[in-house]
């Protein structure tokens, strides 16, 4: 099992992120033995009350620049919002300057009013999302391409320069098991239990052999809070607060707040182990409050029990 940590690039609205601390974090979670940071994408998101966002390319470059081993992720950029062509391009660009880092978690959407402001039609995100993975992933990793694409002409098009690999990109989503399975690298998942976990992995690699796909094609990750403390009942209420207070969790998806690592050292290794018998192969923690104490908890004293150093 991997492991990688959120960073505070998402916040409420009376918080502004702190990008002294995003670099401190990044650059601390790589000596800690990390495997990966991942960010968070939104364009517009509230109105009286309004979130910062910072942009995730643009953000995963200078981190880029401060690190030197740790995979940078994204989760998830909304597809539909971007130009896919001028989208093939920076990320291209970012796995050129990280040396082929960049994991690419990507979904459809759900905030109508980012759709309005871009002209993107919301109806349509699901088809627009299909279209728009399979150009980038054409344009990232082909070249020569001669095609008509709507309205967009293809003539012997290469993009340069290449990138030491293309990306694996992920997608993230409810009710789009099969899309996942068939058209994905891997799915990403946020706040999901070990159960729910494990019974949605296995329908997603259900449709992806139904693809002839092998489910070594295929890998998964898995979001969820974290954080140590001296009893599981004070941790428990501090995800609880955290949860309540920075996120916002459709009531008709699965995640859950009691998919929190969270407890005594003790407590979250167990609760880890239940994680990797369902099958998560890249377990990434959301330090509750973006708590430095909370990385260097899990890092000197839960990994340790998990990554041979």
């Amino acid at each position: 099992m991997n492991f990688g940590t959120a960073l505070e690039s998402f916040t409420p609205p009376d918080v502004t992120p702190d990008t002294r601390k995003i670099f401190e974090m990044s650059t601390r979670a790589e000596e800690l033995g990390f495997d990966t940071v991942w960010v968070w994408d939104h364009l517009l998101l509230g109105s009286k009350k309004v979130y910062q966002v910072l942009e995730p390319l643009t953000l995963l470059c200078a981190i880029a620049a401060k690190t030197s081993r740790i995979k940078l992720g994204v989760s998830t950029l909304v597809l539909p919002l971007r130009d896919p062509v001028v989208l093939a391009k920076e990320v291209q660009t970012l796995q050129h300057i990280s040396g082929g880092r960049l994991l690419l978690g990507v979904a459809a959407g759900w905030y109508e009013k980012e759709f309005d402001a871009v002209g993107s039609k919301f109806t349509e995100r699901g088809k627009v999302t299909e279209e728009y993975l399979a150009l980038v992933r054409k344009l990232v990793s082909e070249t020569d391409i001669n095609m008509q694409l709507g309205n967009r002409s293809f003539r012997h098009t290469t993009m340069e320069p290449r990138p030491p690999a293309p990306p694996k990109i992920l997608m993230g989503g409810y009710k789009v098991l099969k899309r996942i399975g068939t058209m994905s690298d891997g799915w990403i998942s946020s706040y999901y239990t070990p159960e729910d976990f494990s019974e949605t992995w296995l329908e997603i690699l259900k449709y992806a052999r139904g693809a002839g796909r092998s489910e070594r094609d295929l890998t998964n990750v898995n979001i969820v809070p974290v954080c140590v403390r001296n009893t599981f009942e004070e941790a428990d209420k501090v995800a609880r607060d955290f949860t309540a207070e920075y996120m916002d969790m459709p009531a008709w998806g699965k995640s859950k707040v009691e998919s929190a690592v969270r407890g005594t050292v003790k407590d979250c290794v167990e609760q880890i182990k239940r994680y990797e018998q369902a099958g998560v192969e890249n377990l990434e923690f959301l330090p509750c409050y973006y708590d430095m104490e909370t990385l260097e908890k899990v890092g000197k004293e839960v990994l340790p029990y998990f990554i041979k150093r």
